[in-house]
């Protein structure tokens, strides 16, 4: 099943390379040959950059996110004896995609999106800034240093930055990008129904670019506190996103269809045991919005993550028929029309809690900014009703365990009640937020890098020698091809990382 699947969605990604979603159709020559582009094809170029920017056809997205980072952010786990990445087996033919799709097709059609408004389109040019950022701040969070400011100038070697470099400029760009916007007509409409999030809506991006900023600087707050609060309370004082209308979600059709929802059916994964035991434990009404029913009892079940393919064989309890697939969001029929995570007004909720307990000015405390966290997702989610998230809120259950193949016990002792311990509150709102970010396994596996939080299960078995149980996946290894054509830069490049290319390696902002 997984090999035949596999063979389908490299032949299909090949296609997509030079696809196109609705509306991009015009746009389907190969970005790298073009010299620049015109007024009329501006907005259907960056319409792709951004379906490519967050690796949204289906076999781009089960390489890129699937088999990798929506395992380790334990948002589901393997029942596929062929998967071998929730063991943390790192397989080099896989690992190529993020590469490839971020430098051979999203970032040249996007840089040329940029080159071609520099001069003639203030607002377009700035948005089209921000999305660079929201590209570029995920593939340096994967690997650490990588090619940014000579990214794409048609080089035969392109030297790596440092993380650090990478982060203290995409906040720059970000600041100028929003400024750009805010002063700008905030009736018009940049880009139209070609941007495939916010139809062109300046407030809006602005918004987003605010929340992004939000999201980088709680990402440096452990290495670079001073310049992690400056930008923080810039971001908030400037207007971050507030409401589910604020979320950012992108637009999905017959040719740029959800991801996710394509592959459900194919058997390989089913929700987690640590989801399981939080969603269960706090009766949490996401669970039925996030999660099926297993087939076989009726039941929301999880799998441990990492189990051996023997272990998946050994018992019922693993069978996938006896396991939660994807909600009913996800299944297969919707997939030209349940939207792509992009992000959600939930985190900044989260983000400026955490913040509040830094001591930061986020306007509102640390519990009213968790509360209304929460809230938010429960409401994205469709529950609005007052008193169901008032109790949710305020409820002292905490995580079950559960009657899996391992009697796991509970993942961790905390409830969703606001504790009145800092060290508390801080696991309780990156368990909250991870709740909150389903699907976004990228995000998700960075935030849980970078706190900890939230506490999940180890997973059973590893079958990288680099990262023995229960020691957790920090990192993507360069790619192969990069030491055939790159050798100098990417060797200097683990000067940058301060150590070896190895997945056990930590990312400069992840200091614990």
């Amino acid at each position: 099943m997984f090999r035949s699947k596999i063979f389908y969605i490299i032949i299909f990604s090949a296609l997509c390379c030079t696809a196109c979603t609705k509306h991009f159709e015009e746009l389907n020559t190969d970005p790298t040959t073009l010299s620049g582009l015109t007024p009329a094809t501006i907005p259907n170029a960056f319409a792709k950059a951004q379906y490519q920017g967050i690796y949204g056809d289906p076999g781009i997205y089960q390489l890129v996110r699937n088999l990798f980072v929506d395992y380790w952010s334990q948002y589901f786990a393997v029942i596929d004896p062929g998967i071998p990445t929730d063991r943390y087996l790192l397989r080099a033919d896989w690992t190529f995609y993020q590469w490839g799709s971020l430098y051979s097709n999203t970032w040249p059609t996007l840089k040329l999106v940029i080159e071609a408004t520099e001069n003639t389109d203030p607002e377009a040019n700035a948005i089209a800034k921000i999305w660079k950022a929201y590209i570029f701040h995920q593939a340096t969070d994967w690997y650490g240093p990588i090619p940014y400011f000579n990214a794409g100038n048609g080089d035969l070697s392109i030297a790596y930055d440092s993380q650090e470099a990478i982060y203290d400029n995409m906040f720059k760009v970000l600041d100028s990008a929003v400024k750009t916007l805010k002063a700008a007509d905030q009736a018009r409409l940049v880009y139209g129904t070609n941007d495939l999030i916010f139809h062109g809506s300046i407030p809006h991006w602005a918004k987003f670019g605010n929340t992004l900023r939000l999201r980088l600087a709680l990402r440096v707050s452990k290495v670079a506190p001073d310049r992690a609060r400056t930008e923080a309370e810039a971001a908030v004082a400037s207007g971050v996103m507030e409401t589910i209308e604020d979320n950012a979600k992108m637009d999905v059709g017959p040719a740029s269809p959800n991801g996710l929802n394509l592959m459900s059916p194919w058997g390989g994964f089913r929700m987690s045991a640590s989801m399981e035991s939080l969603l269960k434990g706090y009766s949490d009404p996401r669970l039925e919005k996030y999660y099926s029913p297993a087939p076989a009892t009726g039941e929301y079940r999880g799998l441990r993550n990492g189990l051996s393919i023997a272990q998946i064989a050994e018992s019922p309890k693993n069978n996938g028929d006896n396991l939660s697939n994807v909600g009913p969001d996800y299944v297969e029929g919707k997939a030209n029309e349940n939207k792509l995570a992009v992000m959600y007004a939930a985190e900044a909720y989260f983000l400026r809690a955490e913040g509040a307990l830094n001591g930061w000015d986020m306007d509102g405390t640390a519990e009213e900014l968790y509360n209304k966290g929460v809230s938010t997702s429960l409401a994205q989610w469709g529950v609005t009703d007052q008193a169901a998230i008032d109790a949710y809120v305020n409820s002292t259950s905490l995580p079950v365990a559960l009657d899996d193949y391992l009697s796991s016990p509970p993942v961790a002792d905390i409830p969703v009640k606001f504790s009145s311990s800092p060290e508390v509150q801080r696991e309780q709102i990156g368990t909250q937020k991870w709740l909150a970010l389903y699907p976004d396994g990228i995000e998700a596996w960075a935030e849980i890098r970078r706190t900890g939080f939230p506490t999940l299960y180890p997973i059973v078995n590893s079958d990288n020698p680099d990262l023995p149980v229960p020691q957790y996946i920090r990192r993507f290894p360069y790619i192969e091809s990069e030491y055939l054509t790159n050798n100098t830069a990417v060797m200097n490049a683990q000067s940058l990382l301060g150590g070896p290319d190895k997945a056990s390696t930590r990312v400069w902002w992840n200091v614990e």
